[in-house]
């Protein structure tokens, strides 16, 4: 069956699933295969369940009524994602990045759902899966704007490939999933593939005007450049009023000025307003709707997270962790924290062979800030841990979760940050 011919069942169809614990009745079903799981198991469940139709890789299958056997379902899958994206025709703008993608996104959607219906990456479905399912959800939007991430070279071209981007952004370059990238330059390299694709499709690049590294990697590749900066292409700044502890900013767009306030924590926010404002500017959207946008957005997701009403201030930021991430979000607390402050840092994942190096560093540069109490988790911070009065380590969770049981910490500022792997979102009714 041709993807023409599967896209005429799509249309008929309720849409697509990928698990048959989630099969709606009507709906195609790609039996994916991962590391941990293989739909081809569960063909036979969810066409019990009253699937349209069902494609899989089993050719025991072939010749059966309501089943597609096909040689590679993810392959399947993204085509039709392509040739439905293609169909429905919206402009397209693609985020990605080290750090902030998530936040820029959510921020960015809130701004350009001001005057255009819109379709934005659901949480963090931001693969090879998620941005085809994200895709195939479109139904006439005037814009999408999808979030793209990446642990290994050759993905972001991928992505860029399925869903054909007429606007690209790159918040950052840090140490993330240095594990698959291998260095820095190798993560630059690796998300620069968006403006590669960007430059070869006549797309254009919106780019903080201050990253050298990415306006010297933009000429390198000859994409078409929209410059934020104050006398740029993009003629946006935001600058910080106060902490208290949510940002409250103002927002200058050429010589006019919206101060508003957030319920965003942390100066390294103040980027990710940067790029949503400026990106908002260059689909036309105004000053006042810009602000209002922003400042209506609550943070959620264990993103910067700002948590109360318990016996301490937490902010949850636990979704992910690298080096550069880390280190901004703690210094985001300790910029407007009083005493007494904590830290509980879990592990930072996919740093490979910079693993020991990197949780080092990070344990060094922790060790000469002004912080009451600092709690690390894991076994990579429990290998290069040194003696030191004010910072203990705990090899496992459950460890941790019984000295805060004892203790029972009062009246703190807690930063909670860690890789995914770690869950520190867990410790959260012990605080």
């Amino acid at each position: 069956m041709s993807t023409e011919q599967i896209y005429k069942e799509f249309l008929q169809s309720s849409g697509v699933c990928t698990d048959t614990r989630q099969v709606l009745e009507d709906s195609l079903f790609f039996a994916l295969r991962g590391d941990q799981f293989d739909g081809n198991r569960f063909v036979e469940d969810a066409l019990n369940k009253g699937c349209r139709l069902a494609i899989t890789e089993r050719k025991d299958l072939a010749g059966s009524g309501r089943v597609v056997v096909v040689s590679s379902t993810l392959e399947v899958l993204q085509q039709l994602a392509h040739y439905h994206r293609m169909q429905v025709a919206p402009r397209l703008i693609a985020i990605t990045g080290s750090n902030g993608k998530t936040t820029t996104k959510e921020l960015l959607a809130a701004v350009l759902s001001k005057e255009y219906t819109l379709l934005a990456t659901r949480g963090n479905l931001n693969n090879h899966i998620g941005v085809p399912l994200t895709l195939l959800k479109l139904n006439r939007e005037e814009l999408a704007l999808v979030e793209m991430g990446a642990n290994h070279p050759g993905e972001i071209a991928e992505l860029a490939r399925i869903a054909a981007p007429e606007v690209g952004l790159i918040t950052n370059v840090g140490k993330a999933h240095l594990e698959g990238f291998g260095s820095l330059q190798g993560v630059l390299d690796a998300k620069s593939e968006l403006y590669a694709y960007l430059a070869k499709h006549g797309g254009t690049a919106i780019i903080d005007g201050r990253d050298q590294k990415l306006m010297r990697k933009a000429d390198e590749l000859g994409v078409a450049c929209k410059v934020v900066a104050p006398k740029g292409d993009l003629p946006v700044a935001v600058n910080l009023i106060s902490q208290t502890p949510f940002l409250d900013v103002e927002l200058l767009l050429g010589e006019e000025v919206y101060p508003f306030s957030t319920k965003l924590v942390g100066a390294y926010n103040l980027q990710n307003i940067l790029l949503a404002a400026a990106t908002g500017v260059h689909f036309g959207v105004s000053g006042n709707a810009i602000a209002g946008a922003i400042s209506g957005y609550l943070p959620d997701m264990q993103r910067s997270q700002m948590l109360e009403g318990g016996r301490n201030k937490l902010v949850l930021d636990s979704y992910n962790a690298n080096p550069s991430s880390m280190r901004e979000a703690i210094g985001g607390l300790l910029s407007y924290a009083t005493s007494p402050t904590m830290l509980i840092l879990g592990d930072m994942a996919e740093l490979g062979d910079s693993s020991e190096k990197e949780h080092r560093e990070l344990f060094h540069w922790i060790s000469s800030l002004d912080v009451d109490q600092v709690l690390l988790l894991g076994p990579n911070f429990s290998q290069i841990y040194e003696p030191s009065n004010r910072i203990t380590v705990f090899s496992g969770r459950k460890e941790l979760e019984a000295y805060l049981g004892e203790v029972k910490p009062e009246g703190y500022h807690i930063l909670l940050k860690g890789s995914r792997v770690m869950e520190l979102e867990r410790l959260v009714p012990l605080l």
